[in-house]
């Protein structure tokens, strides 16, 4: 029972100890990394990088709005997709041999009616 209690004891003081010794290291942490984001050549390195996103910005944004348009273009139904882009590979959405077409991502009940279908489990039937 005396060596329970004198573990005990180490246990709790060596906690206090810790927690008071982790707070100061993570205060002196915080003071740093505190410091070092006031550094006035921190401050001006993210005003340059803030600066540079403003202005390629627009840029970017009209790169990815032409390549959506593409993407969109190419995979509209009646176009011709084979020349679009697809890299020698036939077709953009030309599926393996074997796989038989999916119609519909919709499975519906014929039995029931429209009003009465929806998400799997919100049924009121059983």
């Amino acid at each position: 029972m005396k060596k329970r209690l004198i573990l005990l004891a180490g246990l709790g003081v060596g906690y206090v100890l810790g927690s008071r010794t982790g707070r100061q290291s993570y205060e002196k942490l915080k003071a740093q990394a505190q410091d070092l984001w006031s550094d006035p050549r921190v401050q001006d390195t993210v005003e340059k990088a803030n600066q540079s996103i403003r202005d390629k910005s627009p840029a970017v944004a009209d790169a990815v709005q032409n390549a959506a348009d593409k993407v969109n273009s190419a995979s509209a139904p009646g176009s011709d997709a084979a020349g679009a882009g697809a890299a020698g590979t036939g077709s953009a959405g030309s599926k393996p041999t074997g796989t038989p077409p999916v119609k519909d991502d919709i499975i519906a009940d014929p039995e029931r009616d429209l009003d009465d279908e929806g998400p799997a489990g919100l049924s009121e039937d059983t």
